[in-house]
């Protein structure tokens, strides 16, 4: 009897902390999107790799950079 009492006990507290409730009202985080935009320019075709003065054939990592 007493390990019932002891279960329904801590199961009513637990699911009290449960609740599905943010801390702050929504307006609080800005403006929230709903959907992604649609940009036009993401549709139309480009060139790969792209052009200019990226030049990945000979790249040179310095041993001073960080990488983590």
């Amino acid at each position: 009897m007493r390990s019932l009492l002891f279960l329904l006990a801590s199961s009513v507290l637990f699911l009290l902390g449960c609740a599905d409730r943010p801390e702050v009202s929504p307006s609080a985080y800005g403006t929230i999107l709903d959907a992604l935009p649609v940009i036009k320019e993401a549709e139309e075709p480009f060139p790969f790799p792209p052009e200019g003065d990226n030049d990945h054939q000979n790249c040179d990592f310095s041993n001073d950079m960080d990488f983590m």
